[in-house]
């Protein structure tokens, strides 16, 4: 009998878990929001992860593929606040992990959220998403983000999560590059539209 690849194992060594979710939801998202005077933010875009029952891996936390990314960096520390960026089966994009989601992350795993933890996949809840303008990435230093972006894109979605946990710890690096959100085509074509905020 012929062994049948499923979709999901197509790329090596990525858990059926990581799907594709951040282009298609943060873009639709940008898209309308980019007609807007200025940049919203979203809260309880990922709503919190249910902790009722005993495991936090349970169906209502495995099913919203939004709640699953994988560490590809991070990038500073400040105020308890860790920087970093994260992905999907597809691409990546910038993320704040906060001061609280920091502490019971660490407390939890008894490791502290920068260590030794890259490519580790998070099972993440209670996700805001706010704008940051172009200009405030480069001038601080909370992000190392050195692409040449396109200059009509004014502000870029960032992940500012609240609660996180380890769901994979095995640290599989994909040979695969995955590009930033912000350099795709179809994020840079809605500015390309001039429907963004001027502010």
């Amino acid at each position: 009998m012929s062994k049948v690849i499923v979709s999901h194992k197509k790329k090596q060594n990525e858990s059926f878990y990581l799907r594709s979710w951040i282009e298609p939801e943060i873009r639709t998202l940008v898209a309308i929001h980019a007609k807007y005077p200025a940049w919203p933010i979203v809260k309880k875009f990922t709503p919190p992860c249910k902790t009722t029952s005993i495991s936090l891996f349970n169906r209502y936390n495995l099913q919203d593929p939004r709640h699953f990314v994988k560490i590809t960096g991070f990038h500073n520390v400040e105020t308890f606040t860790v920087f970093g960026s994260v992905r999907d089966d597809f691409c990546q994009l910038l993320v704040e992990f906060t001061p609280t989601c920091v502490t019971n992350f660490e407390r939890h795993h008894a490791i502290r959220i920068t260590s030794q933890t890259l490519n580790t996949i998070l099972l993440i809840g209670d996700v805001t998403i706010k704008y940051v303008s172009v200009s405030d990435i480069r001038d601080t230093a909370k992000w190392s983000l050195n692409l040449n972006l396109n200059p009509q894109i004014s502000a870029l979605p960032v992940l500012v999560i609240g609660q996180c946990l380890a769901f994979d710890l095995d640290q599989v690096e994909a040979r695969l590059k995955f590009p930033y959100l912000y350099q795709l085509g179809s994020f840079v074509d809605i500015f390309a539209r001039d429907l963004r905020p001027t502010s």
